[in-house]
């Protein structure tokens, strides 16, 4: 099979989940013995090596065996796709968008399945204008950025949520249902999706049977003994090592993570230090959360470890393996493959109550508290309406539980990881994508 992949990340342009789930499901389906062409853009990172080639856009093609890397060089001087003001990476990511359409009619007999991933212009632009062409077009929804607003109209995420920007963002990610397939990572955006559908006057039923659940993972091999977890988490460590690591953006909420180990370290007396991990999406923000640090308790000690790029596997296991409780703090998180990735090597769950999280740890024997419940894969913070004041101690709460209950903790991380290798590792996640194609 011919695979034409479309992502703005991958590899050295990947700066969260959505890039690292593009480039495993790549080294699947190239495992599979499929030819996969990787459209993506260039910046300052990919550039330093490409041999550009004049035309509409000056693009560049990297063969390897059976993958094709064409990157198209939009903007020079760019650190990231996402980088500058809301508007202007719309108009970025449109421009780029035009420019594959263009590339892609004029190679349309070269391929069999076109599968755009992203949110909003990618998935949904590109698969209207790529329509009439014949080829199946398999749209994945990684987030519907139109709904990273909440209810009191405030963005959780990391641009001002004008009326303008959420039409048009709406607009494009209705689009998407132009796909012969819609492939959402959540039975949450399966339903956000919905109401987007509803609000342009859409007949959902006519696009209800298109919406396909697949969801992201880890190898099998990155996922470490239930022997190894329970030698790691066997006793209280001497200092517990707390870890947040994402995206460092306002989207992720890592002040939260901050306030809530502070919390945390008020509210017991063991000996904590908290890790924050991830590549920062500004300067500005990241001057935000170190104005966090001040007023801190005698027990609790917070580590920067900033980086520039997604970690690969190694990495990310030195990055996790010495650490024992995961905190993913985040306002609105479509999934939440970073807490697979870290109970995978051996760490406890906080996360806070927001909708991926929920789809992945609610249980059956689900215990509820005015702070948050617990349940049989870990634990989770309530947000409340008033997270401004109540989350960052609801996460606090949720730490010390975890400590306090450390055996019974231990228990859930085993649980949460057979969960993982029957549902979320990404050589099955790639079998339900090319039995999707082959339909």
């Amino acid at each position: 099979m011919k695979i034409d992949l479309v992502s703005l990340q991958f590899e050295e342009t990947a700066t969260g989940g959505g890039g690292v789930h593009v480039k495993n499901i790549c080294e699947q389906f190239l495992k599979e013995g499929h030819n996969v062409t990787l459209i993506s853009i260039h910046t300052e990172k990919t550039l330093t090596k490409a041999q550009l080639q004049d035309w509409y856009v000056p693009f560049s093609i990297q063969n390897r065996e059976n993958l094709s890397v064409v990157r198209f060089l939009i903007d020079r001087d760019i650190s990231q796709p996402y980088v500058g003001e809301k508007n202007v990476e719309l108009n970025r990511i449109e421009r780029f968008a035009d420019a594959v359409i263009k590339w892609i009619k004029m190679k349309h007999n070269e391929f069999d399945i076109i599968n755009l991933h992203g949110h909003h212009i990618l998935p949904g632009l590109m698969a209207k204008e790529l329509k009439s062409m014949g080829i199946k077009i398999v749209s994945h929804i990684h987030s519907l950025e139109s709904t990273f607003v909440s209810q009191k109209g405030e963005s959780l995420g990391s641009f001002n949520a004008t009326q303008e920007v959420l039409t048009k963002l709406r607009k494009w990610e209705g689009m998407s249902r132009f796909a012969d397939f819609i492939i959402v990572n959540s039975p949450t955006v399966r339903d956000e999706f919905q109401e987007i559908l509803n609000g342009q006057n859409v007949k959902v039923d006519k696009v209800a049977d298109k919406i396909i659940l697949i969801s992201s993972g880890c190898n099998e091999d990155f996922l470490i003994s239930d022997e190894e977890i329970m030698q790691k988490l066997s006793q209280v460590p001497e200092t517990i090592k707390l870890v947040t690591f994402c995206r460092i953006d306002p989207s992720k909420g890592i002040e939260y993570s901050i306030n809530g180990a502070k919390a945390a370290a008020r509210l017991c007396s063991h000996k904590l230090c908290l890790f924050v991990v991830g590549i920062p999406a500004s300067d500005e923000y990241l001057k935000r959360i170190y104005s966090k640090l001040d007023e801190m308790p005698d027990n609790l000690n917070i580590k920067f470890k900033l980086l520039n790029a997604i970690s690969p596997p190694d990495e990310k296991k030195e990055i996790l393996d010495d650490k024992h409780i995961y905190i993913l703090p985040t306002l609105k998180e479509p999934f939440g493959m970073s807490i697979i990735e870290a109970s995978a090597r051996g760490n406890m769950i906080v996360s806070t109550d927001t909708n991926g999280p929920q789809y992945m740890m609610l249980s059956e024997h689900d215990n509820h508290f005015d702070w948050g419940i617990v349940t049989d894969n870990g634990v989770l913070a309530k947000i409340t309406e008033n997270h401004h004041t109540n989350l960052a101690n609801n996460i606090g709460r949720a730490i010390v539980w975890t400590i306090d209950n450390w055996q019974s903790c231990t228990q859930r991380v085993l649980a949460f990881n057979k969960k993982i290798r029957k549902k979320w590792t990404w050589e099955g996640i790639a079998k339900q994508y090319l039995e999707l194609f082959k339909k």
